[in-house]
């Protein structure tokens, strides 16, 4: 497996880097750090707005990123099971680099870190996390500060939001990649949403058709934690009716003190999922714990 670490030396940088230790993978790891220099692209001089000459600027910048960086793949190197560790230093727009070097480094999982839980710094921050986890084609996680700010980051209780579509598999297939302690939970959740809009005489015509739904999903739900099970991990179930998904997760996630929301991501193009929204883009703009949207990566196999 491949992962790639966006890494800027900031705090929200360093708790992604921790949080990435905490993942018990089964076999050893690929690791890509990557550490973007962003070059302004206009400095006013002397009031006549002339671009400055930027190669004194890059070259200082692009040294310090790399005395940085270096630092940063030694102390990973002891702290993660890794076969090796590669380094990138691009020049340009971070979200855009951090794509471009997931691409080229044909990443299993792109790792970032955000900043806190405030509505304002949630805005804030999708200049490059929201970015790269509504672009990106492959797994994204976005590691979030735990909510009381000297409590370090633990993953000791994960949320896979099924939703009975094709990434419910791929959800499980990181569970299977990680070698999770027995007394992790895993909360399997399906939020069924309901239509409140609609007259009584029709709610009563379409009730027979939502009890099927209903029993319906929860044999799905039955099935994957008999999946869930086999794979040696404990695991509970819990089916919800909610008018928006994404908020009955988070407010799940929170009563339940999850360290992890995973899921997965049905919109099959990029013009839905930044134009529309999803489920996944919700849920990482507004949630309070760390999130993982598990894509198509059918490639992906614990031993890659």
């Amino acid at each position: 497996m491949r992962l790639l670490l966006a890494y800027d030396s900031s705090s929200h940088a360093e708790r992604a880097a921790d949080f990435l230790h905490k993942i018990p993978f089964r076999r050893p790891v690929d690791l890509d750090l990557v550490s973007v220099v962003t070059p302004p692209i206009m400095v006013d001089a002397g009031g006549f707005g002339m671009p400055v000459d930027l190669s004194t600027f890059l070259g200082e910048e692009t040294e310090q990123t790399r005395t940085a960086i270096d630092a940063a793949a030694a102390s990973l190197r002891e702290q993660l099971p890794v076969r090796a560790i590669h380094t990138h230093i691009p020049v340009g727009p971070a979200a855009t680099e951090i794509l471009s070097v997931a691409e080229d480094t044909k990443s299993d999982l792109i790792v970032l870190g955000a900043l806190g839980h405030s509505a304002m710094q949630r805005v804030l921050l999708g200049s490059v996390s929201d970015y790269v986890a509504t672009h990106a084609d492959t797994s994204t996680l976005i590691v979030r500060p735990h909510a009381q700010a000297n409590v370090e980051l633990e993953l000791q209780k994960i949320v896979i939001a099924l939703s009975g579509q094709p990434e419910d598999a791929r959800m499980l297939r990181w569970l299977r990649a990680w070698k999770l302690r027995p007394h992790v939970e895993v909360h399997l959740v399906r939020v069924m949403p309901l239509h409140t809009f609609f007259r009584q005489d029709i709610r009563q015509r379409a009730s027979g058709y939502w009890d099927e739904q209903m029993e319906f999903a929860r044999k799905q739900i039955l099935e994957f934690e008999t999946q869930v099970q086999a794979s040696d991990l404990s695991s509970e179930t819990h089916l919800i009716e909610a008018d928006h998904i994404g908020e009955a997760l988070i407010e799940y996630a929170d009563q339940h003190g999850c360290d992890l929301i995973m899921t997965g991501d049905s919109d099959s193009g990029l013009l839905t999922r930044v134009f529309l929204g999803s489920t996944s883009r919700y849920v990482v703009r507004h949630a309070h714990c760390s999130v993982l949207i598990a894509r198509n990566d059918a490639e992906m196999t614990i031993d890659k």
